[in-house]
């Protein structure tokens, strides 16, 4: 029986939602398994691997002060703690690149073992990418005939800048991949073209070619994902927590400046229908005894949710979920039984408080009446609301960042992320600079993009600068009014920075949202994997069926 080999590695895991299931890789093993092929599934976002990756003597050196190392307040550490925290950083590096090359020797060494026809490698951004070249260029280098091909959003951004930057890919895969990896089997086993493929990326000689994306794979047609540890290792014990995530939709068309999701998954909005939805989050619990999901989809329809609640309540399943909003379709009558089916959280983007620069920037078509509205009925009838921001968007001014700031004081959600204007390639943001106010040179931007690293260490405007700017002001500039937007938001008493998933994982640990935002930062910060996988086995132990 042919083999594949499956690999995923993010780098560190920065934030708690490293460590959940990769529904796409599961899907892919899932896709294979149709057409007769073993998949294997090499995860490396592991309560281990965040031990392995961040040693600790380290941990140790930064646990006693902490807080002050890293500017308790928010702002940045003072000159001596600074200093300090530059040389734990420089050593993280350091422990981090050698952890990488002895990975790609271990991964080297399963194919040596198993023998697969090919490679399939997820690729992700900041140290997933360096990781994941290193693994790449290690077994081309003792593999030389073996197939390896790379995915994920970094192949979807980036494309043929990745090709340039390594050799040692067979070819990219742009979009999504159920259909597509049957077909790149094909190619592994020397029986198709990769100029047959959908959303192929490759070399012609010295020539990059890029295959139409002409396929979409319709929602209810998806395969069945394989989270079975015998496939998938990681999801043995407590390694991961296990909040699965299901495809409920894909595709968007409304286009909103900064958004990578039509770029993946194109401008058609695609939905599986609520039976469909709720019988996968049934077999998955029959099978694993899982009872806990996250609802993918970045425009998720509100009468499919509605729809999905009501197919859960005719059950009788007893679940908690998760899922995305959007203003202009969300029914507020229907957030009672949503609640009842086990929505405890939703996630809608906001990112403005003012509706001009809403208009210009990120034409996302809102009404902030409605917004207030919707989110006080989400809240009265017990869901937690999350209202994302973007600080500062183009055509902001002091006056609209203030506008901004009283909208989401007024508006109180349960938690408010607040992010810096990010540029993604493909987005109209990135296509038209000019028109919303960036300024990039595109060749430095895209060598500095394909591995940029977040340093937890410090906070955003001492990060290593990325090379645009947006209303005139540099990466330093326009960062520290995304801080300061973020302080006073708190200042306000509403959480930023906890998202969704976050949310809902607080809440199986038993945690407040605050605490767990708390103390998983801190402890991702210092590299506490101890403290990590006790909360990861409490979320488990509460979700789990047994």
């Amino acid at each position: 029986m042919p083999g594949a080999l499956l690999i995923s590695f993010g780098g560190y895991p920065f934030t708690p939602s490293s460590l959940t299931p990769d529904n796409g890789l599961a899907n892919l093993a899932g896709a294979l398994a149709e057409e007769g092929w073993e998949a294997h599934i090499l995860d490396f976002g592991t309560v281990s691997n965040m031990r392995r990756l961040f040693p600790a003597e380290l941990t140790e050196t930064l646990r006693p002060a902490a807080r002050e190392l890293m500017g308790g307040s928010g702002g940045a550490p003072s000159g001596d703690a600074m200093r300090r925290l530059e040389a734990i950083d420089a050593a993280l590096t350091q422990h981090q690149v050698a952890q990488m090359h002895a990975i790609a020797d271990e991964v080297a060494a399963w194919v040596r073992r198993e023998r697969p026809d090919f490679v399939g490698m997820k690729l992700w951004n900041g140290d997933g990418f360096t990781g994941s070249v290193i693994i790449a260029e290690r077994l081309r280098e003792q593999f030389p005939d073996l197939p390896i091909y790379g995915g994920g959003p970094q192949a979807s951004w980036w494309g043929a800048a990745i090709l340039q930057r390594s050799r040692a890919f067979t070819g990219l895969l742009q979009g999504e991949g159920e259909i597509a990896i049957r077909r790149i089997a094909e190619h592994a086993l020397g029986r198709g073209r990769l100029s047959a493929v959908p959303g192929a990326v490759y070399l012609d000689g010295a020539d990059v070619r890029t295959v139409p994306r002409e396929e979409w794979v319709e929602m209810d047609d998806l395969p069945e994902p394989v989270y079975d540890e015998a496939v998938y290792p990681a999801m043995a014990g407590d390694e991961k927590a296990k909040v699965i995530v299901i495809d409920d939709s894909r595709g968007c068309p409304h286009r909103c400046g900064f958004c990578a999701h039509p770029v993946e998954s194109g401008q058609r909005l695609r939905t599986a229908t609520a039976s469909v939805l709720v019988e996968r989050m049934q077999r998955i619990g029959d099978r694993h005894g899982i009872t806990a999901f996250r609802f993918s989809g970045s425009s998720t329809p509100g009468r499919l949710m509605a729809d999905v609640a009501e197919e859960i309540l005719a059950r009788g399943l007893e679940v908690s979920f998760t899922c995305f909003g959007h203003f202009a379709s969300v029914r507020p009558d229907h957030f009672d039984r949503m609640a009842q089916a086990g929505l405890h959280a939703i996630f809608f983007g906001i990112e403005s408080g003012c509706e001009h620069v809403l208009e210009r920037a990120v034409r996302k078509g809102i009404d902030l009446d409605r917004v207030a509205d919707t989110v006080r009925q989400a809240q009265e009838a017990g869901i937690f609301v999350v209202a994302s921001m973007i600080v500062p968007l183009p055509f902001d001014t002091e006056e609209t960042i203030a506008e901004s700031l009283e909208f989401v004081k007024r508006v109180r959600p349960d938690s408010a992320p607040v992010q810096f204007p990010g540029l993604i390639p493909g987005t109209p943001w990135w296509l038209e600079p000019a028109r919303f106010g960036f300024d990039f040179d595109l060749d430095e931007l895209t060598q500095v993009g394909l591995d940029y690293k977040i340093k937890l260490l410090f906070p955003p405007s001492m990060w290593e600068a990325l090379p645009y700017r947006v209303n005139g002001m540099d990466f330093e500039e326009f960062t520290a009014l995304t801080m300061e937007f973020a302080a006073n938001v708190e200042a306000a008493g509403i959480l930023t920075g906890v998202p969704d998933d976050n949310a809902l994982l607080a809440h199986c640990a038993g945690m407040a949202a605050r605490e767990f935002r708390d103390l998983t930062r801190l402890w991702c910060a210092i590299g506490d994997a101890e403290a990590m996988g006790d909360v990861v086995a409490r979320v488990n132990r509460a979700i789990i069926r047994r």
